[in-house]
């Protein structure tokens, strides 16, 4: 109001030295009004501005050419009108209403009969990004509500043009929202995407309806009254160049740009977080899971150890390091805000659990059965098990970059690291068969040309197993 006043040629200060303020009751969520009172000689002023239903209200008298006339059934219905039609368009509307006191006393909590004087109305244009960065959340299966003070069909307007209202979702303003029982708002909230006309404790009661619900809330916020539901909810967002300091230190999460896009842009970074952080480990699970069995099933059925200590040892030096690094540092997913995209709560699930022993199956019994094809020479026999789960890992750490994707459908290529960390990882086990300081070292010997082939045929068979695991589970 004061930077619009200043563009028509008023001007606060000045204003407030000709007519000193007398009291001020600052906008409260509650009453919905701001009224101050100032001194015109020996007379008083008290000001209103707020809600147009509270001021209107309140009002017995409407401003017409140049005094204060008694107001009829007929203005308020016209008041009404353009108060409805500037909330349509979706402007925010204010009220405002004046009182003339006869001293310059004034009682600044009766607003009482007031004269009614006008509208204030102002529009906040959505930001650009806005609107794409609602699409992109609710495509990733955000769910975006808007909770606002303003009137019920100005946020109606917002939020469809947002892109966060659509046809069937319902509207519920706070009067609604008290009407109700705990039980029936958990249950009306599944269809609402906008709160309007809402209080603080509105908020608050919200967030408690949502985790009724057994949902995951994130709420953004920058005002003093923010700062209890930013404290409740599961990630509180303040905003970081409007926000108060109140509302910063009781949330989760500075938004440093206060762009809803960075909010999306985050939800997109944790996910493949998220996804990294499963590929490691399903990669060194299955991996230290076929180590195991081999030794197991081999003291079981009577066969020498396998795997030496030196030689698990480079295993996990060479073949587990360099792909996790990889792994790590390899591109995003192309489904993280999409429908596709699936998330659970535990970063072992089942379905983790069931690859890893779908990938452990092959390397057990491959590496078992090259062992013993090439027994009684142990020490050809060692060198063909090392050699085997090295390149056993080498396939599967492509099995590993996605749950449901076959390896054929996405570019081999596109992961450098993790194409050099095979190379890498490969070269090693190749010093290791070959130099014979390392062959000291391993137990191992030299192999023929025919040996790798039979090795690799048989490597190869993890990911035969996985792609049918992706076949079944994609249908």
């Amino acid at each position: 109001m004061m930077v619009f006043a200043e563009k028509v040629g008023f001007q606060k200060n000045r204003l407030e030295e000709e007519f000193p303020k007398i009291a001020e009751t600052p906008f409260d969520s509650k009453t919905k009004i701001h009224v101050m009172a100032h001194k015109i000689g020996s007379e008083s002023l008290l000001t209103a501005v707020g809600a147009p239903e509270t001021v209107l209200e309140s009002s017995t008298k409407i401003w017409q050419e140049g005094s204060s006339v008694k107001i009829t059934e007929e203005d308020k219905k016209q008041i009404e009108k353009v108060f409805d039609d500037l909330s349509g368009a979706g402007y925010r509307v204010l009220a405002m209403g004046t009182k003339q006191g006869a001293t310059d006393k004034v009682n600044i909590m009766d607003t009482r009969d007031l004269v009614f004087v006008g509208f204030l109305a102002m529009r906040d244009p959505l930001r650009p990004e806005a609107r794409e960065a609602i699409l992109k959340a609710r495509a990733a299966g955000v769910k975006i509500v808007m909770i606002t003070g303003d009137h019920k069909k100005t946020a109606e307007v917002i939020a469809r043009d947002a892109g966060i209202w659509k046809s069937g979702d319902s509207i519920l303003t706070g009067l609604e929202i008290d009407a109700m029982s705990d039980n029936e708002f958990a249950y009306k909230i599944s269809k609402t995407s906008v709160f309007a006309r809402v209080t603080p404790e509105h908020k608050l009661r919200i967030i408690q309806a949502y985790k009724k619900r057994g949902e995951i809330i994130a709420m953004t916020g920058d005002g003093v009254n923010d700062a209890p539901p930013l404290a409740a909810a599961d990630l509180g967002v303040a905003m970081g160049r409007i926000g108060t300091e109140v509302a910063k230190e009781a949330s989760d999460i500075i938004l440093l740009d206060d762009n809803l896009g960075s909010i999306v842009a985050a939800i997109e970074e944790g996910r493949s977080i998220y996804r990294t952080i499963k590929k490691v480990i399903l990669f060194l699970f299955s991996t230290n899971l076929s180590e195991i069995a081999i030794i197991v099933l081999a003291l079981f059925i009577g066969l020498p150890i396998p795997l030496l200590a030196a030689q698990i040892l480079w295993i996990n030096l060479v073949t587990d390091s360099f792909p996790v690094l990889a792994l790590a540092m390899g591109p995003k997913e192309r489904d993280l805000l999409t429908s596709k995209y699936k998330h659970s709560k535990s970063l072992i699930d089942r379905l983790l659990t069931t690859r890893m022993f779908i990938m452990a199956l092959p390397m057990t019994v491959g590496t078992l059965f090259l062992f013993a094809v090439y027994l009684p020479n142990l020490t050809l026999a060692w060198t063909v098990a090392l050699t085997a789960m090295v390149i056993f890992q080498l396939f599967n750490a492509f099995n590993c970059r996605h749950e449901s994707d076959s390896i054929f459908n996405r570019n081999l290529f596109s992961n450098k690291y993790l194409n050099w960390a095979l190379v890498l990882a490969l070269g090693l086990q190749i010093i290791a068969v070959y130099a014979p300081f390392m062959q000291k070292i391993f137990h191992t010997t030299a192999l023929g040309f025919s040996d790798w082939l039979y090795i690799t045929a048989i490597a190869s068979t993890v990911i035969v197993f996985e792609e049918i695991r992706k076949l079944i589970y994609n249908d």
